[in-house]
């Protein structure tokens, strides 16, 4: 890095302390790079506490040892068909590549439980593949990273920084103006730039002007995700892709704002108001069905499920059996009792519930759903959930080496972006989100881009 004006200089400056920023902090200084964490609040790793943070990984040794057959190349092909082929080959291919690398990163150098869901395929994914970090998924992975660049000699860690812009010389970026929150004093850092920061799903301004279909929903996802990522890279030059992606859920757990992606919909859960009617099917396309809860009585509705479901889904998902039912489920012995939990009309929800089991019975719904799994029958679970939008698909471009480019495809010297700051793996608007890529994605860029700085950070060879 070139000497100038500098208060500070590092070889990687991480704007964001996401869980990404940390993975790549940790990466570049294990090789030596003296790296800087630049962080807005006081807390590290963003909303990474209340996800589960599960990772689509193929070929990992932990499928391996359950015998399960698994390449990169499969699973590119499968993220390709999700989006319906809107992403970039290249920037696939080295993201499935990463998957297997990363697992065995955290668990080796890191210290993390990795859990392989080996009996659950989620739609989309050809074979078993999702891998959950420690018992309480992202709260555990958070705690991991977080021990271990607190520890580490060569990284240090800024809170309360707010990153005033990027600084630039000759097309390049070379470091980052910041100064602290309370204070105001500017200060001008060098190093090479990785935005890890959120998206703007939190930046009603934004969402309205890229996003109108879910301007309408609230942002109850975890983390800041004010765009300031976004913010920086296009003030850098940079391109940017597919803004006008968004990952919404009729299934926010409230309280507690943990979104449910348990199958328990598949497994034959209904969703009932508060007068304990069904108003919809409840598999039908995220966007249409959250605005639709969002319409109900005090904008919420209840996710109402037997003992059976129950079973099934705390087996395919472990963070819902540890975290998000015992946060955020009641459960009763008679629908009496889940009634009167959750203050539901009790002759409603019986009459909905006799109703549900006479077509399941038949095959039949009367809101034409798919097939029925079965009936429901006592004890009861329910869950109060609402819509909301969780997070941006869009963000700056990036090549297969996380690094940022401009409108002609060329890469901005000295800025990688990762996590919400990066376009993502998906389609386009609401679809096309694999379960377990969004993780894959983060990560994995962040991989990437600290190999690609620690290549560059190298000195010449004699």
């Amino acid at each position: 890095m070139p000497r100038g004006p500098w208060q500070e200089e590092g070889d990687l400056l991480v704007v964001g302390a996401s869980i990404c920023g940390l993975a790549a902090a940790i990466m570049a200084a294990d090789r030596g790079c003296r790296t800087i964490i630049l962080e807005r609040g006081r807390e590290l790793g963003g909303g990474a506490a209340s996800e589960s943070e599960v990772l689509a990984a193929a070929g990992s040794r932990f499928q391996h040892d359950a015998g399960i057959a698994d390449d990169p190349a499969r699973l590119a092909e499968d993220m390709r068909a999700a989006a319906h082929h809107h992403l970039a080959s290249e920037v696939a291919t080295a993201l499935a590549e990463q998957g297997a690398p990363l697992v065995a990163w955290l668990a080796d150098r890191c210290g993390t439980r990795i859990e392989l869901l080996a009996t659950h395929v989620p739609a989309g994914h050809s074979v078993a593949r999702l891998h959950l970090p420690g018992e309480r998924g992202g709260a555990t992975l958070l705690a991991d990273l977080t021990r271990a660049v607190t520890r580490h000699s060569h990284v240090t860690v800024r809170t309360g920084t707010v990153d005033e812009r990027l600084v630039r010389d000759d097309g390049a970026v070379r470091g980052v103006a910041v100064r602290a929150e309370r204070r105001g004093a500017v200060q001008v850092l060098a190093g090479r730039v990785l935005l890890s920061c959120g998206g703007f799903a939190g930046n009603d301004a934004l969402v309205s002007e890229h996003i109108p279909a879910v301007a309408e929903l609230p942002y109850c996802g975890s983390g800041r995700a004010t765009g300031d990522g976004l913010q920086l890279g296009r003030e850098a030059g940079a391109s940017v892709q597919r803004l006008g992606g968004c990952l919404v859920t009729p299934f926010l757990a409230m309280p507690g704002q943990l979104a449910v992606t348990a199958p328990l919909v598949e497994h034959g859960a209904i969703l009932v108001d508060q007068t304990g009617q069904r108003f919809a099917d409840e598999t039908g396309e995220s966007l249409a069905l959250a605005t639709t809860v969002r319409a109900r009585p005090g904008h919420v509705a209840y996710l109402l499920f037997d003992e059976r479901i129950a079973a099934s889904a705390r087996a395919a998902d472990p963070f819902f059996a540890r975290v998000v039912l015992p946060r955020t489920g009641r459960r009763g012995t008679t629908l009496e009792d889940i009634a009167k939990q959750f203050e539901l009309d009790v002759n409603g929800l019986r009459l909905t519930i006799d109703t549900f089991n006479q077509g399941a019975a038949q095959n039949a719904d009367a809101f034409r759903r798919g097939k029925v799994p079965g009936p429901l029958e006592p004890p009861f679970h329910a869950v109060r959930v609402t819509g909301a939008r969780l997070r941006t698909l869009g963000g700056l471009a990036i090549d297969a080496s996380a690094r940022v480019v401009d409108a002609e495809g060329r890469s901005i010297p000295g800025l990688y972006a990762a996590g919400g700051a990066a376009v993502g793996l998906a389609g386009e608007v609401t679809g096309g989100v694999l379960p377990g890529t969004e993780s894959l994605a983060a990560l994995g860029l962040a991989r990437l881009a600290a190999l690609d700085v620690i290549a560059q950070s190298a000195p010449p060879a004699e």
